[in-house]
């Protein structure tokens, strides 16, 4: 294996791999600058190693024992080692511009878990910062609740509203004191649901 460093990123790759490691680490640098500067974590300097596989068959061989969902394509370990299908072969589900986000957002999914307890599963805003959710997905608003959260998808459109409602700050406190969130939104879990269901029903 062959490894790329720069910095807080270290990449772990095979020859094969070569023709995309220069921009999975730029990628990767963006985004752990991003939150880090975001969340104002000025002393936070743990290094992430990424392992690249050469397709999902082999990463979930090796990390799982057995073959999973086609589209799990990436193991956050809270070591700080990120399992990673190269973006060469991602698969039949993912392109090779996904698997360059689900690097981004999984290099800040993990700073941020090293950094604050207890993050609301209704909030995600690393889908939001690095633009992996569908913006023409059609879904069903209505059925939006931060105290029940059945897909991804929910947490990501509930963060999305809360953002253009409350400002992005008011979320970033919440990362910070996840406890005290319906404090910092003024608002109890029933209005801060139906604020988001009149955000979209506005905006449809």
């Amino acid at each position: 294996m062959k490894k790329f460093d720069d910095g807080n990123i270290q990449i772990q790759y095979s020859d094969e791999n070569e023709p995309c490691v220069l921009e999975l680490m730029n990628q990767a640098l963006i985004a752990y600058e991003t939150i880090t500067s975001l969340f104002k974590l000025k002393n936070y300097d743990r290094k992430i190693i990424i392992y690249l596989y050469n397709s999902v068959e082999e990463l979930h061989n090796e990390v799982f024992g057995e073959k999973r969902e086609e589209w799990e394509v990436a193991l956050e370990g809270e070591d700080g080692n990120l399992k990673l299908v190269t973006p060469l072969n991602p698969g039949n589900v993912h392109s090779y511009s996904d698997i360059l986000k689900i690097t981004q957002k999984s290099v800040a999914d993990m700073i941020l878990a090293d950094n604050f307890d207890d993050i609301p599963n209704w909030l995600d805003i690393t889908t939001y910062l690095f633009g992996l959710n569908d913006a023409k997905t059609i879904y069903s608003y209505q059925k939006l609740n931060i105290n029940n959260i059945k897909s991804y998808s929910d947490a990501y459109f509930i963060t999305l509203s809360l953002i253009n409602i409350y400002g992005i700050n008011k979320i970033i406190k919440i990362y910070k004191k996840a406890k005290n969130y319906n404090k910092i939104l003024n608002a109890s879990d029933k209005e801060i649901n139906n604020k988001i269901i009149q955000y979209y029903a506005e905006a449809v």
